[in-house]
This record gives structure tokens, sequence and C-alpha cells, in this order.
């Protein structure tokens, strides 16, 4: 049996609203798992007539690991050629570190439910 499975299940869901597209990620983040995250990141980020806003709610996300936060950046970069918004929302401990560690902290939008921004990384 494959361990990972063991895990639970690992989906991207996107969902289109009148101001914003939401892209949902359950499970780990790996280079088994960013496919379809790509797809729909692609398709939030660029597609003719989209809502400006994308929102990655990254609360029922159990692991991610750099292709995961590859898959990210360079979507980063999509909404900003694309004159949209990215903003990744209630990034739990793991993900949170690794964007710590990364440095990449800084180039999010971090919001945790309510609206207040994420926790701060510590000094560097």
């Amino acid at each position: 049996m494959n361990p990972l499975a063991a895990r639970g299940p690992h989906s991207v869901t996107l969902a289109t609203r009148a101001d914003r597209s939401v892209i949902t990620l359950t499970g780990d983040m790996d280079l088994d798992h960013v496919g379809p995250l790509r797809t729909a990141l692609v398709e939030a980020c660029t597609a003719p007539g989209a809502p400006a806003r994308v929102v990655v709610d990254l609360a029922r996300l159990g692991f991610c690991d750099s292709a995961g936060l590859n898959a990210l950046l360079h979507a980063r970069s999509l909404c900003e050629s694309n004159r949209r918004t990215l903003t990744l929302t209630d990034p739990g401990p793991q993900f949170h570190r690794l964007l710590c560690i990364t440095g990449t902290d800084r180039l999010f939008d971090l919001s945790v439910s309510g609206g207040s921004a994420g926790p701060e990384c510590g000094a560097r």
C-alpha cells in the first residue's frame, strides 16, 4: 500500500464566484499531486473574464513541498501579468514554516480567517 494514500485524499477544487476564484487544496501538495494545482492556478490567473481576485484556501492542506510552493510562485507571476491578485488563506504551521524558511512569506498576501495577516516569521 502506498503510504501517501493512507494520509487521506488529495484534491484541488476551483470555484468561481462573482468577485473571486477560490482554489481549495486538500491533503498533500507535493511532486506527485501538483499537476491539478498548476492547472487550476493557470485557469484562475489567466482565463479571460475570470475574477480579478484569486484566493488559495490552505486550511485543509496537510503538507506542501517545493513543487507546491513553485506552483504558487508561478501563479503569483501569472496573476501580476494579468492584473489579478493572489491571496493565500489559512496556512497551517508546516506551510507557514516553508514560507519562512524560503523567505517567500514576503512575496505573498497571507491571511487567516477573520481577515488578519498571518503570523510573522522570526528574525532573519
